[in-house]
């Protein structure tokens, strides 16, 4: 069974510098006001780029009062001229109904089109929904081919998705060395959910090509360092000071974990298991004799999402039980001036529980 992920977007404006304050004089809204309506008389005239940056005035507030059907239909002008923008824009519309009414299959249409013209995003929307069978027929393969097209562009998000796909032999055959490199370019651009599963791999890989729980502490110290509240990241890395022949780390470290999620019973599990290793199991090779085998490596999760819009602020996620696969579209909120991104994150978990 599929669950879904609970998400809150925030918005950037393309017409207004990411981080600029909230708080603004009067001049400063009536020189957006201004720039707005210069903006609008561009996107009457036709100008494809003027329209998108209109429609996410629209869907912010930027300047013009909210209204996410106008956002919409700006989107959609745009959209029908070929700009992968507007594309893009109007898919993601589809793909959470906003402005529209949510359907997946026209979701897909935009999404392929911006896709087709090069837009990471669409490309890593597009694969996401061929791995899922939602407003295209499910397709791994195809999945596949679309992720590393994103990959390749230096999307995080894509490449943390194509090396899941490698971990699990989803669309291409399944290689932790693979998996493992695509992880590490998306962790060297600090994307925290691609170092937490980097760690794992790293910490729990039977293949001695791959396996370094040295270097999966280092990483999933980073991890940790950038999501200090997220359980999952402390309890890779107390998956990999158990791996690495220090169980009563793993011990300190996994009651952390519990500290944030104290009814997470594969966190109370793993702390039995530590606390029993560093009180009378010893040591082969530098690693414990007792080993984490209950700990399934975990894959991107949840279903396409429902998302609930909000104006301001990074998004987050909350992730509900432990469903299969699949990584979150990349929203237009992380859209800017210079038509640059930023991938959202993902949070996967480690838990041995099933639905």
């Amino acid at each position: 069974m599929i669950n879904w992920w609970l998400i809150t977007l925030g918005v950037a404006l393309l017409i207004q510098s990411a981080g600029a304050s909230v708080a603004r004089s009067s001049g400063e809204v009536s020189n957006k006001e201004q720039e707005v309506a210069t903006l609008k008389k561009r996107a009457e005239a036709g100008d494809p780029k003027a329209q998108v940056q209109l429609g996410i005035a629209y869907a912010s507030g930027n300047g013009v009062a909210p209204d996410e059907s106008e956002a919409a239909k700006w989107f959609r002008k745009a959209a029908e001229k070929g700009d992968s923008d507007g594309e893009y824009s109007l898919g993601e519309m589809y793909l959470t109904g906003r402005g529209v009414s949510a359907n997946l299959t026209d979701a897909a249409k935009w999404m392929h089109r911006a896709a087709n013209h090069g837009d990471a995003r669409g490309q890593f929307n597009l694969a996401a929904m061929y791995l899922q069978g939602q407003g295209v027929p499910r397709d791994e393969a195809e999945a596949a081919r679309w992720m590393r097209k994103a990959a390749d562009q230096g999307l995080a998000a894509g490449q943390f998705g194509l090396g899941s796909m490698y971990a699990h032999g989803k669309g291409v055959p399944q290689s932790e060395t693979e998996a493992a490199n695509w992880y590490r370019k998306a962790a060297d651009q600090d994307d925290p959910a691609a170092m937490n599963n980097l760690a794992f791999l790293l910490a729990t890989s039977a293949d001695p090509k791959v396996h370094d729980p040295k270097e999966a502490i280092a990483v999933a110290k980073r991890a940790v360092e950038v999501e200090a509240d997220n359980p999952a990241c402390l309890d890779t890395l107390a998956t990999a000071y158990f791996e690495a022949g220090q169980p009563d780390k793993a011990a300190e470290t996994e009651r952390r974990a519990l500290t944030l999620k104290p009814d997470d019973p594969s966190y109370k599990k793993a702390l039995k298991k530590y606390e029993a290793a560093s009180q009378h199991i010893g040591t082969a090779g530098g690693r414990p004799l007792m080993r984490r085998d209950d700990f399934a490596f975990v894959f991107l999760r949840g279903g396409l999402p429902s998302a609930v819009f909000a104006k301001g602020g990074p998004p987050s996620y909350l992730f509900r039980g432990n469903s299969l696969f699949l990584p979150l579209p990349v929203s237009l909120n992380r859209l800017n001036p210079s038509n640059s991104f930023h991938p959202l994150d993902f949070r996967p978990s480690h838990s041995n529980d099933t639905h």
